[in-house]
C-alpha cells in the first residue's frame, strides 16, 4: 500500500495554492506568506505538474480558478482550515491561561489597551498577547482566539457581534483652536493643515472623502499630513499640529479628558461599525469567553477608557 506521503501533493505547494485561490494573485499570496510571487508561481506549477491539470488561468494583471482549481480549492481550505482549527485547539488546552487577541491599530491603541487593567484585575492570572494590525488575520492560523475588527461584519469563517458603530469627525487639540484660524464650518477646514490616514484601505474614510461629503471641494492647496498609522494621526493631531478625522467610540477617552475636541459638529459615516469575531468553528477556551463577555459588557456601558 502506498503511504500517505507519496499520495499527497507537495504540502507547501498546497500552502500556496490557497492563498492564491483565496486572493486571485499570485503577489498577494507571496505577500502574506513572506516569499516572492516568483516562488509562489513555482509552488502553483509544480502542483500543476503534480496533478497534470491547470489550476489557474493566468491573464493580465489577473488569475481565475479553472474548474478543476475551484474543485481543488474546496477540498484544500477546508482540510487546512480543520488543521488550524484543531492545532490551535490542541495549543488553548495546553496554555489555559494564554489568551490571544487581535485588533486594529486604532481599536488596540485608544480603545483596547485603556481598558485592560479592569480585565487583568478580574483575572491576573491570565496571560494575554495582543496582535496589533490593520490587514485581516487569518485567526484560526494564528491562533488568534477573539479579534475586535473594523468594518461591516461579515468575514468568511468568522462569527462576529456587534459592538458599536462608527462615524467620523474633526477633531483637534483645544491649543490648536485657539490659535489657528477660526473653524465654524466644514469650509474653513481647507486652509488648516489636515491630519490623513494615508494607505489603500483607508482611501474610503479619508479626508478628501470626507470633505467630499460636505460638499466641500478638495483644493489644489489642501494643507496634508499624512500616516500609515492612526496612532501617530492622533498623537499629532493631540500635539496641535493639526485636524484629524476621530472616530466616534475610539476618541471618546481623548475628548472626555479635553486632550481633544471636535472644532465643528459635522460628522458622517459609511455604515461601518467595530465588532467581536471569533473563529467560525472554534471552541471558545474558559477565558476567551471571559474575555468576549467582558467586551461586550465594556462596549454596552459605553464609559469612556
Amino acid at each position: 500500500m502506498q503511504s500517505l506521503r507519496s499520495r499527497l501533493p507537495p504540502l507547501n505547494a498546497l500552502v500556496a495554492f490557497e492563498a492564491s485561490a483565496r486572493h486571485l494573485s499570485f503577489t498577494r499570496a507571496g505577500q502574506e506568506l513572506g516569499v516572492s510571487r516568483e516562488a509562489v508561481s513555482r509552488q502553483i506549477r509544480n502542483l500543476e505538474d503534480h496533478l497534470g491539470v491547470a489550476l489557474f488561468r493566468r491573464r493580465h494583471r489577473a488569475l481565475d480558478l479553472t474548474p478543476a482549481g475551484e474543485e481543488l480549492e474546496a477540498v484544500v481550505r477546508q482540510s487546512l482550515d480543520k488543521i488550524a482549527h484543531t492545532a490551535s485547539a490542541l495549543q488553548r488546552r495546553r496554555r489555559p491561561s494564554r489568551l490571544t487577541v487581535t485588533a486594529t491599530i486604532a481599536i488596540a491603541t485608544f480603545w483596547l489597551t485603556p481598558r485592560l487593567p479592569r480585565f487583568r484585575a478580574a483575572h491576573p492570572g491570565a496571560e494575554l498577547r495582543v496582535v496589533v494590525s490593520d490587514a485581516p488575520v487569518d485567526m484560526a492560523a494564528e491562533g488568534i482566539d477573539v479579534g475586535l475588527r473594523y468594518g461591516d461584519g461579515k468575514w468568511r469563517g468568522l462569527k462576529t457581534r456587534h459592538l458599536f458603530d462608527v462615524e467620523s469627525f474633526p477633531v483637534c487639540a483645544p491649543k490648536y483652536l485657539e490659535a489657528g484660524a477660526p473653524i465654524a464650518r466644514s469650509e474653513d477646514l481647507v486652509a488648516h493643515t489636515l491630519l490623513n490616514l494615508d494607505g489603500t484601505p483607508h482611501v474610503v474614510e479619508d479626508w478628501r472623502w470626507w470633505l467630499g461629503g460636505a460638499a466641500v471641494a478638495p483644493t489644489a492647496t489642501l494643507h496634508i499630513l499624512g500616516f500609515d498609522s492612526y496612532a501617530n494621526v492622533i498623537q499629532a493631531a493631540c500635539d496641535g499640529q493639526g485636524v484629524a478625522l476621530g472616530f466616534s467610540g475610539i476618541v471618546d477617552g481623548l475628548l472626555a479628558r479635553g486632550d481633544l475636541v471636535r472644532p465643528i459638529a459635522d460628522s458622517r459615516g459609511r455604515g461601518q461599525a467595530v465588532y467581536l469575531a471569533v473563529p467560525a468553528d472554534a471552541e471558545l477556551s474558559p477565558l476567551a469567553r471571559k474575555f468576549f463577555d467582558w467586551v461586550l459588557a465594556e462596549a454596552e456601558a459605553g464609559r469612556p477608557a
